[in-house]
């Protein structure tokens, strides 16, 4: 564990240390910008939580050199599937994308963490955990970070030790609950959904162990989709509010029994939660040189699995223009962050949330209407592929967008190597 001293002094303060924080510092390290990760919990996450990720995503965990290893350690998942009360309604093929990586990948958020931690320690990335920012304060051109280190007193406020880290600049990608936000003065608005969130790691004995099967019934929605484990994600809206905190088997058993799906379990839940969702975007992603990423500037619906990988392409187009700015590009460089981002976060917002309304419909004669269309509209090609292009994220990837140099001098730049989209990707699929 990285012991910092009483001031350190670095080009980038990242906050926080899932995913997203993780990609930053790694696209930062590569272009040579110093920058230090400092995170308020003692352990990376030890479960599954955001467990599918996108071709867009794959495409930049390329850019760091993370994304073949975390391709082998997943299940690759050629199509989303749609069924209404056990009847097929559509289905949407992800093997035609126009990328190295025509396919979603089924891999929990904790190994997806793992492949970045052994990244960062390739290339000498520090990770301070235990450390809980509490003030940012102008400093020059620059920013005096201070919070409290609880590596060495569990916690206990009287032991706490205090620490100072002086950065050029901040970027707080520390969740919905952000203490950057806040002390940058950034308002958080939106509202929250009515529904609970289940959340589950379960074996299965029955589902597709290629695709991810979305299920509508008057009861609410159930995602499934398999992990490399073998258990399959169970994600499903429950209106009731008596949603034990760790759902078990009897629940989910009573859960997929009621809404007609034909599965059982095969035991008890290897990891299970409830959560509610919250709709929300930050009022902005940037205060002088303090930025916003993920979670932090913007919730929504998990419909589509857009949250960690739309957090993902936040932190590497953020990094990108930092890495290039600290490299002695002109200031303007990082004034397309908050439009380029704030964008792809409102259209994410609009459409998850839109899925997740015509999902949840309760009208028979609206359930019927959508059952058709999705029926007859939703199976044919023209419409298929822009929805897949959609979801996978590659068109509001920061790849397709003018980014500045920031690359790794091993190697020639990822967006060189995306000029032949349709270039076989260099991965293996895991048998289903």
């Amino acid at each position: 564990m990285t012991q910092l001293s009483a001031a350190v002094v670095t080009d980038v303060l990242v906050v926080g240390a899932g995913p997203k924080r993780l990609v930053a510092a790694a696209e930062l390290a590569g272009a040579g910008t110093s920058c230090i990760i400092v995170d308020a919990t003692a352990e990376p996450t030890g479960t599954s939580k955001a467990a599918i990720v996108h071709a867009a995503t794959l495409e930049l965990l390329d850019a760091i050199d993370a994304a073949e290893e975390l391709v082998t350690a997943g299940v690759i998942l050629h199509r989303i599937v749609v069924r209404d009360q056990g009847r097929f309604l559509a289905r949407i093929a992800l093997d035609g994308l126009p990328s190295r990586y025509p396919f979603a990948l089924g891999v929990p958020q904790s190994t997806t963490e793992q492949v970045l931690l052994r990244r960062l320690a390739e290339l000498d990335v520090p990770v301070s955990r235990s450390r809980r920012v509490e003030s940012i304060q102008t400093d020059g051109d620059g920013y005096l970070v201070s919070g409290v280190d609880h590596s060495r007193s569990g916690y206990a406020e009287t032991e706490a030790v205090p620490f100072t880290i002086r950065a050029r600049y901040v970027i707080g990608a520390d969740g919905a609950h952000s203490t950057v936000r806040t002390a940058a003065g950034v308002a958080f608005p939106g509202n929250t959904y009515a529904s609970q969130f289940v959340l589950a790691d379960v074996g299965l004995a029955d589902a597709d162990g290629e695709a991810a099967t979305i299920s509508l019934s008057p009861q609410g929605v159930t995602v499934i989709a398999r992990l490399p484990t073998r258990n399959h994600r169970i994600v499903a809206t429950v209106d009731t509010d008596n949603v034990p905190a760790a759902p078990d088997r009897a629940f989910l058993d009573a859960l997929l029994r009621d809404r007609g799906l034909g599965e059982r379990l095969s035991g008890e839940p290897a990891w299970s939660s409830r959560f509610r969702v919250h709709r929300r975007v930050a009022a902005h992603f940037r205060s002088g040189g303090v930025f916003l990423a993920g979670d932090a500037a913007h919730v929504h619906s998990p419909a589509a699995g857009q949250g960690m990988n739309t957090g993902i392409a936040d932190a590497y187009e953020l990094a990108t223009r930092l890495a290039a700015t600290v490299g002695g590009a002109d200031q303007t460089v990082l004034d397309a962050y908050e439009p380029n981002r704030r964008s792809a976060a409102l259209e994410v917002l609009r459409f998850t949330d839109r899925m997740t309304r015509v999902a949840l419909l309760k009208s028979p004669s609206a359930r019927l209407t959508r059952r058709v269309l999705a029926g007859t509209i939703g199976n044919l090609g023209l419409v298929q592929r822009p929805i897949a292009t959609w979801i996978s994220g590659l068109r509001r990837s920061p790849l397709r967008k003018d980014l500045p140099v920031a690359t790794f001098a091993s190697r020639t730049s990822t967006r060189d190597r995306l000029t032949s989209e349709s270039a076989p990707a260099r991965v293996r699929a895991t048998p289903p």
